[in-house]
């Protein structure tokens, strides 16, 4: 189980605080708050006031946007090491997303005030979450682009990318992208219901791309699997 060595070590390895002085981690250590949390447990909800910046240290957290329909879509899904929340940390603004955590999760959280401090005091510390904010923003804009003009199979072979290091990456700081993805998961990621995702799945097996194994998807051609996100496939379900 993570403790706070854990912490601290999560700290000085998290993108965000690269290249402060061990001083300044050290001090970020001490007011850092631990949060542990239950599976499926929410951190963040959408829309309410913002308390401060969340570090992932074990486990995994999902981001989602819901609709008013009830609907949810999954955003990305954040592993060790990654950040969240600095959009509302930044412009005083409410939750943009809610945050669940994908299984047990080891947390620290640092106060809006602790932070918007740091920001003043060390301005770079700005410059690495802008960078941060850039990339997802990235993410984003291919996902809205997947959403638009792409059908199903097509969507669900680039996110598979994602987890081979060949369209970017599923989890964001995390190693082993796939590992725990469920098929409910892809399915809230490319914007559908799963049993279109899985239809979409079966679809890429078939073809040789994936194998599935429970609940596990295992990509087994790297090129088929790039053909059906380049839109080469044969036609993907809609």
């Amino acid at each position: 189980m993570a403790g706070m060595q854990d912490l601290s070590a999560a700290i000085e390895r998290a993108p965000i605080f690269l290249g402060l002085d061990k001083h300044v981690l050290a001090r970020i250590a001490r007011i850092m708050r631990p949060q542990r949390n239950g599976a499926g447990r929410q951190v963040l909800v959408e829309g309410e006031p913002c308390t401060g910046l969340f570090l992932v240290v074990e486990g995994q957290i999902r981001l989602i946007k819901s609709t008013a329909e009830g609907r949810d879509q999954v955003l990305g899904i954040l592993g060790p090491g990654a950040t969240f929340n600095e959009i509302a940390v930044f412009d005083g603004g409410p939750n943009p997303f809610g945050a669940v955590s994908v299984g047990a999760a080891f947390l620290g959280f640092l106060p809006k005030s602790d932070m918007i401090r740091l920001l003043d005091q060390h301005p770079e510390v700005a410059r690495a979450a802008l960078k941060i904010l850039s990339s997802r923003q990235r993410s984003l804009g291919s996902m809205v682009e997947d959403l638009a003009l792409r059908d199903v199979t097509v969507r669900v072979a680039r996110l598979l990318l994602g987890c081979v290091g060949h369209h970017g990456h599923i989890i964001e700081s995390a190693e082993t992208a796939c590992e725990h993805i469920t098929h409910q998961e892809i399915a809230s990621m490319v914007g559908s219901v799963r049993e279109v995702a899985q239809r979409a799945l079966k679809q890429l097996e078939r073809d040789g791309a994936i194998s599935l194994q429970r609940s596990r998807v295992c990509v087994r051609d790297v090129s088929k699997l790039k053909a059906w996100a380049g839109g080469a496939g044969n036609a993907g379900v809609e």
